[in-house]
């Protein structure tokens, strides 16, 4: 069974976000971009510590991606105002986020990132479909999916725990599926908190979230 072991969504001023990691860590995490805060903040409020050195993998797509970075960078370069820092942009890539918590998180040993191209579009389906599959191959004990995003004005995260192991109090349970239902919800950036008022809900036993894809292939979550 794959559980599903958290449904975690944040919200942050940009001005918060480094309050919110040193709340996190007792320290600040320095030169560290916000894509690398968010993931940071989010990753260790997904997992309890006794869970943090089993091996994990984390999924995670975006909307804004190093925008900010890369606009600030690019006005540098055009306007001349200042000298460029090419280390500290490349500070800001999500490639590097991996590196910069993984002593927080010892288990981490896979990352991936997808950017997005529109907004209020999400692959959902997709990062829950693979990881479903690596938990199933046993490639890793647990997978963060997430969504992570900031904005000059705002920094969100939604997250999204999956398990293989057998869990004390499980969220919910998941597995892929062909058959999907005739009204699957869609898939949107915010989806994680979507499920949360559903498991808060006492309407349907289910919940399908369709592959805007791959349109026979949906992931459903089912009650415990």
């Amino acid at each position: 069974m794959i559980a599903l072991a958290a449904v975690l969504s944040q919200h942050f001023t940009p001005a918060d976000l480094p309050a919110a990691v040193r709340a996190a860590l007792g320290k600040p995490l320095r030169r560290a971009a916000p894509l690398t805060q968010l993931t940071l903040v989010g990753a260790l409020a997904c997992l309890p510590a006794e869970r943090r050195h089993l091996p994990t993998a984390i999924l995670w797509q975006s909307t804004s991606g190093p925008r900010l970075e890369t606009l600030a960078l690019l006005d540098e370069i055009c306007t001349g105002s200042a000298e460029p820092m090419p280390y500290d942009f490349l500070a800001t890539q999500p490639a590097i986020a991996p590196a910069q918590i993984q002593s927080f998180l010892p288990g981490l040993q896979s990352a991936m990132h997808l950017p997005l191209d529109s907004e209020g579009v999400a692959q959902w389906s997709m990062l829950l479909s693979l990881a479903a599959i690596w938990l199933e191959e046993g490639r890793y004990e647990q997978v963060l999916c997430a969504q992570l995003d900031h904005w000059p004005d705002a920094a969100s995260g939604h997250w999204l725990a999956l398990s293989r192991a057998p869990l004390e109090n499980p969220v919910a349970r998941l597995h892929l599926t062909d058959n999907a239902a005739s009204t699957p919800h869609p898939d949107t950036p915010d989806f994680p908190a979507r499920l949360a008022d559903w498991l808060a809900g006492t309407d349907s036993p289910t919940l399908s979230l369709q592959s805007p894809v791959a349109m026979r292939l949906a992931v459903e979550f089912a009650r415990l």
